[in-house]
């Protein structure tokens, strides 16, 4: 009569089968989701906690419609191309619109514009807001002169992120991105584990471990009462000031990026902010005072002001207020013509004197 296997025989099969399961089950999510996360896991945060995104680094994330979409970096953590520098190369500023959240390397506008032949470098970062884009422009003019910055300011989200930085509002766990309240909780904790480097253990990790039980966030202050929002449209222009001062031999751009209902009506029923329409006083396609309060505000510097080139719906990613690759090229087109339009400005007054 055939003896029963031994306890370590059955052990050791138990063990085989349950990797052999848990690799099917993980290429089967590999498959499903296209290789692909469904964020950025591309983040470092350093000692003093300024967070930027990860040397040389590459990540593949999913879109809500459509394929995935790919980012690489190179030794400086800039998103790519390009990544040799130059004196009288331009650099742009500001949080994950410029630095292209939704497509592919070559799409974002920072890498289309050439200013003086020059191309331009994208020192975008999600989750930066004005503040935290002007340090990063500080830091990365006192080792690398450039001709000129182009400071972004997105009304999506920098009303409500100018009054704390990056480093209290967010944190750095296994390469995410997690707001504060998450990152010192269950959820924080597992994604700073190597296990959440599974697709499958993310996915499960990230049912069990999501708040279910949260209300939908209201409507912005910026959207429902855009007149109370003086003191931070102030706080942002004078620090835009202060930068341009304290530069003055680099040109300032600031540009204004309106949300995307702001920028079309055709996104009334697509965008993140669709829900929060009914609580407005007026259709947000009509409503410009907060592009007012702060187009005056920084008028010193003559700000340029993107709502007229993004009146399409099809500058706006589908279901997501990001800009698309059409709205990127409108945006780096807008950007081209105002510089090259400046530059023979400033040129034709020497032209006279000389003739």
């Amino acid at each position: 009569m055939p003896q029963d296997p031994s306890l370590a025989t059955r052990l050791t099969i138990m063990t085989v089968s349950c990797l052999i399961t848990a690799a099917l089950c993980e290429g089967m999510v590999r498959f499903a989701d296209d290789n692909a996360r469904p964020m950025i896991r591309l983040f470092e945060q350093n000692q003093v906690g300024d967070i930027g995104l990860s040397s040389n680094g590459s990540a593949r994330i999913g879109r809500a419609i459509g394929e995935p979409w790919e980012i690489h970096t190179d030794d400086a953590g800039r998103r790519l191309p390009p990544s040799t520098l130059t004196d009288s190369a331009w650099v742009v500023v500001g949080d994950s619109q410029v630095m292209g959240n939704g497509v592919d390397d070559g799409a974002p506008f920072p890498a289309k514009l050439r200013i003086d032949g020059q191309a331009a470098h994208n020192l975008g970062v999600p989750g930066f807001g004005v503040g935290d884009a002007l340090s990063r422009a500080t830091a990365h003019l006192a080792t690398h002169p450039a001709a000129g910055v182009i400071v972004v300011i997105n009304q999506m989200n920098d009303w409500d992120e100018v009054l704390v930085p990056i480093g209290e509002r967010y944190q750095v766990r296994g390469g995410w991105l997690l707001n504060t309240e998450d990152a010192t909780g269950p959820r924080g904790y597992f994604l700073a584990s190597p296990i959440s480097g599974s697709h499958l253990a993310f996915l499960i990790g990230h049912l069990v471990l999501k708040d279910w039980s949260s209300p939908p966030p209201l409507a912005p202050t910026w959207m429902t009462n855009p007149d109370a929002m003086t003191k931070e449209t102030t706080l942002m222009a004078t620090a835009i000031l202060r930068f341009s001062a304290a530069h003055p031999n680099t040109t300032v751009l600031p540009v204004y990026l309106p949300a995307d209902v702001y920028a079309s009506n055709g996104r009334a029923e697509g965008s993140p902010l669709s829900p929060h329409l009914s609580a407005l006083d007026r259709p947000p396609w009509q409503d410009n005072r907060l592009a007012a309060q702060l187009l005056s505000a920084l008028s010193p510097l003559a700000p340029l002001d993107l709502s007229p080139v993004l009146t399409s719906a099809e500058n706006f990613l589908s279901g997501d207020y990001h800009l698309s690759e059409t709205g990127h090229q409108a945006v780096a087109k807008a950007i081209t013509e105002t510089l090259t339009l400046r530059a023979a400005q400033a040129q034709a007054p020497s032209e006279v004197d000389e003739q």
